[in-house]
């Protein structure tokens, strides 16, 4: 990519070019960002720098990585850091006169280019190349990444043929471990019921655990803090349970591909008298009159948390962060329950709407983000593998706010796993069938979101550089459910660090009934 263009400044600039000139090499740095080590090429460079009046005119060339739109938008935020608090001067536009992308013939092709793109951009034949060009871009366009969305269109057939061939639908398994023998193949939450384990509560989706369950609950808590958290670093935190909406509306997709996979959460008022009438009916009658309850309820002002990492995000919104302080990793398991109104209905403990889990969150670089998340992955399955002895494999996993129906729908790319934006640990039910078959019962999601939280909640860095958030939630109710459907209920069968942790068993109420 070539950028030529200007951003217009409040003030005459011509007089800080000693300044401008010492912020010229730390923007060679700032825009290689995101580039592989061992590839600057693919990274963005600031080949011309020329202040004129309140103008500074810019020459951007880049690769594929650190694209030349993202880099005058990066130089941008810099300008405005050094130049906003010293001299007062802001930054009021940004135009960019030319942006051209040179790409081989056989990556576009031609006629399709030319027929999509037209009215748009350009489209050249040269040789052996293919330029596509751009002009009178604004900034508008740069940050709706309307470019980068033109190129997508116009991929060459070959190219997409090639693509094709590492697209892959969510629920591809990546890798798996060793058959294990199957001791038991009764259905979990039946046995766990009538052995007294657990019991049903009247909502749908909720159990009470006895003594036994919540002894295994809580030693799997304990030894994926063992395992995974504290050998990679994880603090502990406590986060909020109950979101008000404005922290909701930050979650878009969430908002929009999913809202009737939340709980929804009215507040009374704070005047006791309102609810004489309630009060009376039932005093009188015996009756919970909801239909008063809803005249004197305000409407939805919080939804009861589904994924549990939010507070994190909500943490940093609004605040400045330096990437030398990062990266930033929390985990959070004391904050209670999470609820979930769950698509395709309840089944025993593994699809609940009231469910206790671990969430793993963390604000780090982009490499580190994907480095973080493929280390709590490789540990978890170490925890599966040599520690509790399950039978697991790895699967390229839909992000959580896909309904099952949308993520159908969609491919994603799994030539290596920075392509893929949630990876799955799954373990192995026999009671549910042949492996080859049977739903697998996922455990753990590990998700790394790129920009999309930092921008929502808009956390910022302090020189401009990329930060990016994950998330990884361990279904503590989930893995236990794992233990029992593979090794029984039985606990002088299970792994020794289960055993070691739990000491004895202890035993559910006993009733006459």
């Amino acid at each position: 990519m070539l950028l030529e263009g200007y951003l217009e400044l409040s003030g005459d600039v011509e007089r800080y070019g000693d300044e401008l000139n010492s912020l010229r090499s730390e923007a060679m740095e700032l825009l290689l960002r995101g580039a592989p080590q061992d590839k600057p090429e693919e990274g963005a460079r600031l080949e011309e720098l020329k202040p004129e009046g309140r103008r500074i005119y810019v020459k951007i060339s880049s690769g594929s990585h650190v694209r030349a739109g993202d880099a005058l938008l990066r130089f941008k935020n810099l300008l405005a850091t050094r130049l906003g608090p010293k001299y007062k001067l802001g930054v009021r536009r940004i135009h960019v006169n030319l942006l051209e992308i040179t790409a081989g013939s056989g990556e576009i092709d031609l006629d399709e280019a030319r027929k999509l793109l037209s009215g748009v951009a350009e489209v050249k034949e040269e040789g052996d190349a293919v330029r596509i060009i751009f002009s009178g871009l604004k900034e508008q366009d740069l940050q709706s990444r309307m470019v980068d969305r033109a190129v997508k269109l116009v991929k060459a057939r070959a190219e997409a043929v090639a693509e094709a061939e590492k697209l892959a639908p969510f629920g591809t398994v990546l890798k798996q471990g060793r058959r294990r023998e199957v001791k038991f193949l009764g259905e979990v939450a039946k046995t766990a019921e009538e052995l007294g384990w657990i019991k049903r509560f009247p909502g749908r989706g909720q159990w009470i655990f006895s003594p036994p369950m919540a002894a295994l609950v809580r030693a799997v808590k304990e030894l994926i803090i063992e395992h995974v958290c504290n050998p990679l670093g994880f603090q502990e935190w406590m986060f909020p349970r109950l979101l008000p909406m404005e922290v909701f509306k930050k979650l878009s997709t969430y908002v929009e591909h999913l809202p009737e996979g939340l709980f929804y959460v009215c507040a009374p008022p704070r005047d006791p008298s309102v609810f004489d009438d309630f009060k009376r009916e039932y005093t009188l009658k015996r009756e919970l009159r909801v239909d008063l309850l809803k005249r004197i309820l305000e409407e939805p002002s919080y939804v009861l948390d589904a994924v549990q990492c939010p507070p994190f995000y909500q943490y940093f919104s609004g605040e400045v962060v330096r990437l030398e302080d990062l990266p930033v990793k929390a985990y959070d398991v004391m904050g209670g329950w999470t609820w979930r109104n769950e698509a395709g209905g309840v089944e025993g403990i593994v699809r609940t709407n009231e469910f206790l889990r671990m969430e793993m969150v963390f604000l780090a670089s982009p490499e580190d983000a994907i480095k973080i998340r493929d280390s709590v992955v490789d540990a978890s399955i170490k925890l599966a593998e040599e520690v509790l002895e399950l039978e697991w494999r790895l699967v390229a996993g839909a992000p959580f706010y896909l309904s099952p129906e949308e993520a159908g729908k969609r491919m994603i790319d799994i030539s290596s796993t920075e392509k893929i934006p949630t990876l799955d640990v799954e373990c192995y039910l026999p009671y549910r069938g042949p492996r080859e078959t049977a739903e697998w019962l996922e455990v753990t999601a590990a998700t790394v979101h790129r920009r999309f939280y930092v921008d929502a909640f808009k956390i910022r860095e302090a020189r401009g550089r990329e930060v990016w958030t994950g998330c990884v939630g361990h279904g503590l109710t989930r893995w236990a459910a794992a233990i029992l459907a593979q090794h029984g209920f039985n606990n002088g069968e299970w792994p020794e660090a289960l055993r070691e942790k739990i000491k004895q068993l202890p035993q559910p109420a006993k009733t006459v009934t």
